[in-house]
């Protein structure tokens, strides 16, 4: 003899091991529902129920599904399929529990037109970078040159080796005057006249004005003649 709870508040009996289905039905009457009702709430074919409470277990699925059947009949009628389980006759074994598959990686591949395209993608890169590299240089030079030339540090206007200014067409040495204090177009002008070359170096000096010759070399009185090479020392 086997005793089989109910967990519905139904009182505890005993069976015989072969009355698993006696054991259902009448749970099912103790609950109140007929075969039709127990089949929409479990969604158990009407069929399976009626071979679990006849134990024609000859109809029912495979084991496991007949099992799972069994489990969710007994759970819904208030039974402990657990205890039921064991008088079980199709196929009453411990279910095996399949060990994880081991996660298998697939290798990654590149096709031939993914690898153009990221090529493709590369060098446009590098034509923007470039481009932006040289547009950077070609500013930065601007920018100098003018900051330069606002300044009168860089000549604009040197005078060639060899050149000669007006009024001055195979004249020989003249003598340097002195330029400190002059605007520096005036000192410009005047070193033109003697043919010399010059070049400008600026400097920040106190109070001078901008553009004022601070002093020269070589100093005043000098002879020059073209081809010399004047620096003027020009406040900026």
């Amino acid at each position: 003899m086997v005793i089989v709870s109910y967990t519905s508040g139904v009182h505890l009996q005993e069976v015989d091991m072969t009355s698993l289905g006696e054991v259902l039905r009448h749970a099912r009457l103790v609950k109140g529902v007929t075969v039709e009702e127990a089949e929409r709430v479990t969604r158990i074919p009407h069929r399976y129920l009626e071979a679990l409470e006849q134990e024609n277990f000859g109809i029912l699925p495979a084991p496991v599904y007949a099992r799972g059947f069994l489990r969710s009949y007994a759970g819904y009628l208030g039974l402990d399929p657990a205890e039921l389980l064991p008088f079980f006759p199709v196929g009453h074994v411990d279910e095996s529990k399949l060990a994880p598959l081991p996660e298998v990686r697939q290798p990654r591949t590149w096709s031939a037109s993914g690898l153009i395209a990221l090529a493709v993608v590369g060098i446009l890169i590098i034509l923007v970078v470039a481009l932006y590299s040289i547009g950077r240089e070609e500013s930065s030079g601007s920018l100098v040159g003018e900051r330069l030339g606002a300044t009168g540090q860089v000549s604009g206007g040197a005078v060639p080796p060899g050149g000669q200014g007006p009024g001055v067409q195979g004249a020989g040495p003249l003598a340097l005057p002195d330029l400190a204090g002059v605007s520096l177009e005036e000192a410009i002008l005047i070193i033109k006249q003697t043919g010399a070359s010059y070049v400008v170096v600026g400097i920040r000096e106190g109070d001078v004005p901008v553009g004022q010759v601070i002093e020269q070399a070589p100093p005043a009185e000098t002879l020059i003649q073209p081809g010399d090479l004047i620096t003027l020392v020009v406040s900026r």
